[in-house]
């Protein structure tokens, strides 16, 4: 009994990889955290992510070091990757961190200038 329960789960497990296999050899599919996506949609999010950073750069230039900006849109996609919606939670999240970024670097100079 305890061997043909063996095989079976062995079986499956090949089934499984084969299946997962030919998932990833299919063209235009990406891997992206948990989720697979087409590469349309990882370009479509790309492009969103692009298009928030540029909104963001204009309205916080002079104010706001690039670096951090991006580095603040950055983590901000990273979260909204962890949810199932990712493109509608990335332009708040993005705003509001970099809101945030803004505030500490503002506090940094007044320390910096005692």
């Amino acid at each position: 009994m305890k061997t043909r329960n063996s095989q079976s789960v062995a079986a499956s497990e090949s089934n499984s990889e084969s299946n997962v296999a030919a998932f990833a050899e299919t063209p235009g599919v990406c891997e992206f955290g948990f989720r697979k996506f087409s590469a349309n949609c990882l370009q479509i999010l790309s492009a969103l992510k692009d298009r928030v950073t540029a909104d963001l750069a204009k309205e916080f230039a002079g104010v706001l070091d690039s670096q951090l900006l991006l580095l603040a849109v950055n983590e901000a996609d990273s979260l909204a990757a962890t949810t199932p919606f990712r493109a509608l939670f990335l332009p708040a999240l993005a705003e509001e961190n970099v809101r945030n970024v803004s505030a500490w670097q503002r506090r940094q100079e007044a320390i910096h200038e005692r």
